[in-house]
């Protein structure tokens, strides 16, 4: 392996996200290695976020099985747990965040993942391999009853914070509650999706981004509705574009987004503000229901290629758990891999990352006052939920 003398690492995650890594067995190191492909058949059906995997990924798929990938995709964790609540039977994949497998693990709705099927699983990185929200073995959590199986395996992450026009916001941004600046009507681009917009308004408010408490989240609701009703767009796929362009001076934006808009227009910034940034982890899993598990593991396992991993790198510049893809960047093009792993906007400071705040799973009842609240800021915006 090439040296990387002084590499970047997520070693400052906060306590909630470090996994806790538990070397595979030899036994199926050496059973993954020596057991070939079983034949695949049918077609697969995923269910992802938009701008999340490079579709020539499911024609190299395609091309290299004959098995045609059919492609939904969503805007929310919201849209999807609702989705298999209530086909369970639809999808063969899917890109569940954090708490959204803990709430679909804590459902039944998760199928446990055949490791010896997905070898590639060995190029992530050890320390996602093992996260709060799918740790194998005794997990904690509140689930209920321990769980030795894992379930879902790493594909992407990130943070959520302020993107700005370093020409127009000063001073800059350092509190959500700068974005609520009456001077930015407007300009605004926030994300239609109810658990970062009202986290956002929690913070600014002074409370925790996973409060469930019916006063909190009324006044979060009333708060994120102010910036709802005058933003340019919620819009939590595309807010680069709003940024790049002008049309937005300021948003709440994921990390790789606002990388997206910085390459587009160099004078936008991106700092996760003192109160906590978000954290996140997007991930691949088999539904309970698959019709088609066979297939969905064989994809799971070419997504998770070294190769597979260096396209999503350069064609969405997300944070990668992919170790291999990050070696296959260096080897292929040293200069990229400096300017991917020391953007501070990929790879925040340690002590930036620590501050970090997850979305957690608030249960039934919590989830159901989340839901009111976000009518509340949709109708604001004259939508329907």
């Amino acid at each position: 392996m090439t040296d990387r003398g002084n590499r970047p690492t997520i070693a400052a995650l906060p306590v909630t996200a470090i996994p806790r890594f538990v070397p595979p067995c030899a036994a199926l190191l050496a059973l993954a290695c020596s057991t070939g492909p079983a034949p695949i058949r049918g077609d697969v059906h995923v269910f992802v976020f938009e701008e999340s995997v490079p579709t020539a990924l499911f024609d190299g798929f395609h091309a290299e099985t004959g098995v045609t990938v059919q492609v939904d995709t969503y805007d929310s964790n919201e849209d999807l747990l609702a989705a298999l609540e209530k086909s369970p039977g639809a999808y063969d994949l899917v890109m569940p965040s954090d708490y959204a497998v803990d709430a679909l693990v804590a459902r039944d709705a998760l199928r446990p993942l055949d490791l010896a099927a997905v070898p590639n699983y060995a190029n992530i990185s050890p320390q996602f391999l093992t996260p709060w929200f799918d740790a194998g073995g005794l997990a904690g959590g509140g689930r209920g009853h321990a769980r030795s199986a894992k379930y879902s395996l790493p594909w992407l992450w990130g943070t959520t914070g302020i993107a700005y026009d370093r020409r127009v916001v000063t001073p800059p941004p350092t509190h959500w509650a700068d974005v609520w600046n009456p001077a930015w009507a407007g300009k605004v681009v926030a994300p239609d999706d109810p658990r970062e917009l009202l986290g956002a308004a929690l913070m600014a408010d002074g409370k925790s981004k996973n409060a469930s408490d019916g006063p909190s989240l009324e006044a979060a609701a009333a708060r994120a509705a102010t910036l709802a009703k005058g933003a340019v767009a919620l819009d939590a796929n595309t807010p680069e574009a709003y940024l790049a362009d002008g049309r937005a001076v300021i948003g709440i934006v994921f990390s790789g987004n606002a990388a997206l808009a910085k390459r587009a227009n160099p004078d936008i910034a991106y700092v996760l503000p003192e109160e906590g940034g978000g954290i996140w982890f997007d991930n691949l899993a088999i539904p309970a229901g698959a019709p088609n598990p066979d297939a969905a593991a064989a994809l799971l396992d070419y997504l998770l290629r070294a190769e597979s991993g260096l396209a999503v790198i350069r064609a969405y510049p997300f944070s990668s758990p992919n170790e291999a893809a990050l070696d296959a960047l260096h080897a292929a093009d040293p200069a990229a891999w400096s300017t991917y792993t020391g953007d501070p906007t990929v790879q925040p400071p340690a002590d930036v990352l620590a501050k970090t705040v997850p979305v957690k799973s608030l249960g039934a009842e919590g989830d159901a006052r989340v839901t009111a609240a976000w009518s509340t800021v949709l109708a604001a915006r004259g939508a329907t939920p």
